[in-house]
């Protein structure tokens, strides 16, 4: 009889079980179009970088192998001004809290180099297929100074 109890609690305890994926999203898709703030022509060939860059510390403290291994590869826009960073999971056993925010850096020559922060508390997301999405929309790039 114990063992047919212990046996229905433990069919029970699976059946209402739900798993997670092993994977979890600490990066969205991050989409938008880059022009020149002076002609409003978008702008091909511009670097687009997500997160801090290793030369972008102080010099206090060097960058170790595994923050230069972790960090994203850049993206170039296409010749009408549009770029797409693909969404960032990682391998995780347990859940934690997801994405934050996107910090953005956009370079080109002949422009200013221009850094911008997303969070998803002030700018909605959407979902895609389950995938987190994040629409940066128009990005102005000021010329640099002569």
């Amino acid at each position: 009889m114990n063992r047919l109890v212990v046996l229905c609690v433990a069919v029970l305890a699976l059946a209402g079980c739900q798993s997670n994926p092993l994977s979890q999203v600490t990066a969205p898709r991050v989409m938008g179009r880059v022009v020149a703030a002076d002609t409003g022509q978008p702008l091909a060939d511009v670097k687009v970088i997500s997160g801090e860059r290793p030369e972008d510390f102080n010099g206090t403290e060097p960058p170790k192998g595994g923050e230069r291994m972790m960090a994203r590869a850049a993206v170039r826009t296409d010749p009408e001004g549009r770029f797409v960073l693909d969404t960032e999971r990682v391998l995780t056993p347990f859940r934690g809290s997801g994405w934050f925010s996107v910090q953005l850096c956009f370079e080109r020559a002949g422009y200013e180099r221009f850094l911008t922060n997303y969070s998803y508390l002030n700018l909605g997301t959407n979902s895609l297929n389950g995938e987190s999405v994040l629409d940066a929309g128009k990005i102005l790039m000021q010329p640099a100074p002569k």
